[in-house]
């Protein structure tokens, strides 16, 4: 048994009114050109970097029976965010930020900030201050046009000598959103 499908794309070979194919056909391959010729501008984002702390008995505050340093902090240039492909320095977007969590302990916080704000032509403003990152999206800055080399820090609290001994990890996931 031999199955045929045909589809329609709206016009047809077989119609009776040749003007209306023709015109169907002219609209179709001018608007398959349009979408051709049309350049879809996004703007992109680029995270370089991370943190990694080892914690043992000398984070200890007072040597052994004492509990351990509750905050940790990165170096100012953690993670290094380049944003390009902005049409102008005009094109404004904002960044927004959060957490997937591998092995994460509920009594952790995370926090992070902009310590630089980078080179190019556009402009970046907010974030300067620490700001609790979480699992869901969250405005981080805003900014318009490429700026590149825009230093990130984290800090990390809630350590304590309760928390189970254990390889933690998340990961920090930086979103750029055209405005």
């Amino acid at each position: 048994m031999v199955h045929k499908i045909r589809m329609n794309l709206g016009w047809s070979r077989y119609s009776t009114t040749p003007g209306l194919v023709l015109m169907g056909r002219v609209l179709f391959f001018a608007i398959l050109l349009l979408l051709t010729l049309a350049r879809v501008e996004a703007i992109d984002i680029s995270a370089v970097g991370g943190w990694g702390e080892t914690i043992d008995a000398s984070d200890l505050v007072s040597g052994a029976g004492s509990d351990l340093i509750d905050t940790y902090e990165s170096t100012t240039d953690a993670t290094v965010i380049d944003i390009s492909n902005c049409v102008d320095k005009f094109d404004a977007y904002r960044v927004d930020v959060r957490r997937v969590d591998g092995t994460w302990h509920a009594d952790f916080t995370l926090y992070v900030r902009r310590t630089t704000v980078g080179i190019g032509p556009g402009s970046i403003k907010g974030g300067t201050a620490y700001f609790e990152i979480t699992v869901t999206d969250s405005e981080f800055f805003t900014g318009k046009g490429d700026r590149i080399n825009i230093d990130v820090q984290y800090q990390l609290t809630g350590m304590s000598v309760s928390v189970s001994p254990n390889t933690y990890s998340t990961t920090v996931v930086f979103t750029v959103v055209d405005n």
